[in-house]
């Protein structure tokens, strides 16, 4: 026999609708924190990789998702931030929140509560449905009320960082886009081609008790160990001297040294935060 409706228990129903809805947009959020929080590779493969990374995120439950959340997006302020050797050509972009460390603990025992009440929402709620005990239905309510506030908190933190991942993702979108971006992958590739990199070992090895080095003796070095490089310096590189070369990697000082007779001879160095 099905007890008859009544509105407490329609009641009932209709809050454990919400809150589930609630435990699925937090779900959600998650999901879509986790999917576009990093990513990298070649420019040409950024959104295969993106969408392979959105496919294996999107397979993982609420508890994995969690953990992953705690483990790779939140972060201790108080943690060092390793450097990452990239390859050339690679793009990146990653999302991480940094959190003072009580907050972080407490952020974090927050989401494994969130976890409990959802398992217990949908695994536990059986005994709570009582549909013909008034007494019951209304320490149900009471309850669904309870949960939906103690979870609250954790839907809005998620979201606002939802919103800030989808604000620092269009300004990235703006930046690639822009004449700057252009001018600064330029200027990458450049410090870090083959030749700038030969003219950069030549001034760590053979310099003056100054520091600085003959351009004459890095050319001379150059077109040894790169003659094609040396050779074609301006169709591949834009310059047609490797001095104008220097300037244009912003990496080194130059300057020209007086000589008698009025001549001179270029002298480089590694610009002291290079």
């Amino acid at each position: 026999m099905f007890a008859e409706r009544t509105s407490t228990s329609d009641e009932v129903l209709r809050r454990v609708g919400r809150n589930l809805v609630i435990f699925q947009q937090i779900e959600r959020s998650l999901k879509l924190l986790l999917a576009n929080h990093k990513n990298a590779g070649p420019i040409d493969k950024y959104a295969e990789n993106l969408q392979a990374r959105t496919a294996c995120i999107n397979k993982k439950t609420l508890g994995p998702l969690v953990e992953k959340y705690t483990t790779e997006v939140l972060r201790d302020a108080g943690e060092d931030v390793p450097d990452e050797e990239r390859p050339e050509g690679w793009f990146a972009f990653s999302f991480r929140i940094s959190l003072e460390t009580d907050f972080l603990g407490e952020l974090r025992r927050d989401l494994n509560l969130m976890i409990e009440e959802r398992n217990d929402l949908v695994h536990h709620f059986l005994p709570r449905w009582q549909p013909d005990n008034v007494e019951a239905l209304t320490e149900t309510l009471a309850y669904l009320d309870a949960q939906r506030q103690r979870v609250l908190p954790m839907h809005e933190h998620l979201r606002s960082n939802l919103q800030h991942l989808h604000e620092s993702a269009q300004q990235l979108a703006s930046f690639v886009t822009s004449p700057d971006y252009q001018k600064q992958a330029e200027l990458m590739w450049l410090q870090a081609s083959p030749l700038v990199t030969q003219l950069c070992e030549v001034a760590d090895q053979y310099h003056r008790q100054d520091g600085w080095t003959y351009l004459a003796q890095a050319g001379d070095l150059a077109t040894r160990e790169l003659p094609d490089e040396v050779k074609h310096l301006k169709e591949r590189y834009g310059f047609k001297t490797l001095k104008k070369l220097l300037g244009g990697a912003d990496i080194f000082d130059v300057m020209d040294e007086p000589l008698t007779g009025g001549r001179f001879r270029t002298l480089y160095r590694r610009k002291i935060d290079a």
